[in-house]
């Protein structure tokens, strides 16, 4: 289900469409939707990293939503290189609609340094998110 075909589109802060897909802010998470046959590398997490910098500024880390309603390959390699850049996610949350998912998924969790969940609808993964945003400030608070 495509972020704008449900009532989430009300919360949508700014959006912002590349050649390889169309990216929703939100106040504290970014849900992805990746056009078909994109091959999802480290350039394209370096461009949108570098709009979500600017766009959160000095907010803590936030999670990202990939809502996967289409088909395309993913270089693991790219989470890798984000994390050693020094670059901090809280999570990130996988809406799938297909079975065939769980590999691609569990290649990633292997490249991804933080919290990988997936989910099958947008709802829960939201709710998902939120909780471990919310985890992380209670974390920080802890720590200052």
């Amino acid at each position: 289900m495509r972020i704008t075909d449900t009532s989430l589109t009300e919360l949508i802060e700014d959006t912002h469409i590349f050649e390889h897909g169309v990216y929703y802010f939100f106040k504290d998470f970014i849900i992805s939707e990746v056009n078909e046959g994109v091959d999802y590398n480290w350039e394209v997490v370096k461009e949108i990293i570098t709009i979500a910098t600017k766009y959160y500024e000095k907010k803590n880390p936030i999670c990202l939503i990939s809502n996967r309603i289409n088909q395309y390959s993913i270089n693991p390699l790219g989470w890798h290189n984000l994390f050693k850049s020094g670059r901090k996610i809280n999570g990130m949350a996988v809406v799938s609609y297909t079975e065939n998912s769980i590999v691609s998924v569990a290649v990633e969790m292997l490249f991804f340094n933080s919290k990988l969940e997936r989910f099958h609808n947008i709802f829960d993964a939201i709710n998902w998110v939120k909780e471990v945003n919310l985890q992380q400030q209670n974390i920080a608070l802890e720590n200052k």
